[in-house]
Order: C-alpha cells, then sequence, then structure tokens
C-alpha cells in the first residue's frame, strides 16, 4: 500500500499544480496580460489584409509619378508581389 498512497499523494500534487497554474492563467486574463488567442488572431488577421491592400494599392498611386505610367505600375505592381510572396510562406 504505499506504492499506492504514494501514487495517490503524487496524482494530488499534480492536481494541485494544475489548479495553481489555471488559476494564474485567470489572473493574467482579469488583469488584461493574457488574451484569448482567437481575438489576437483576428486583429492581427485584420491588419494583415489591410497591409495587404495598402501595398497592392501603391502601383497605381505612384504610376502618374514617371514618364511612362503604365511600365512604371506594372514594375512596381511585380516588386509588391515578390514582397507579398516572399511574406506568405513565412509563418
Amino acid at each position: 500500500m504505499p506504492t499506492e498512497s504514494k501514487s495517490l499523494t503524487e496524482q494530488r500534487i499534480r492536481k494541485e499544480k494544475a489548479l495553481a497554474s489555471m488559476r494564474e492563467l485567470q489572473l493574467q486574463q482579469l488583469q488584461g496580460s493574457l488574451l484569448p488567442a482567437a481575438a489576437v488572431e483576428a486583429v492581427w488577421s485584420g491588419a494583415i489584409l489591410r497591409l495587404r491592400s495598402a501595398m497592392l494599392a501603391i502601383p497605381s498611386r505612384c504610376a502618374s509619378r514617371f514618364a511612362d505610367p503604365r511600365h512604371a505600375e506594372a514594375i512596381i505592381r511585380a516588386e509588391v508581389e515578390i514582397a507579398l510572396k516572399s511574406l506568405k510562406g513565412r509563418a
């Protein structure tokens, strides 16, 4: 029976540690230092979409500043797309 009581004691210790961890996370959430992952993901997704849209608008906004606007727009658009594609593969 000593092994059985040791196992029960270890289980109780693990349970208490888990409960303490949960309480710490709850406290951090109440203090605002811990945010739900879904909320963080939603904010970042929105920011990334706005950044992408802004970058894709650069070529048409800037093209008229050059002697050959269509050629300039094509060059700038290609560079913006390369930059966006390079970011897409990194997560």
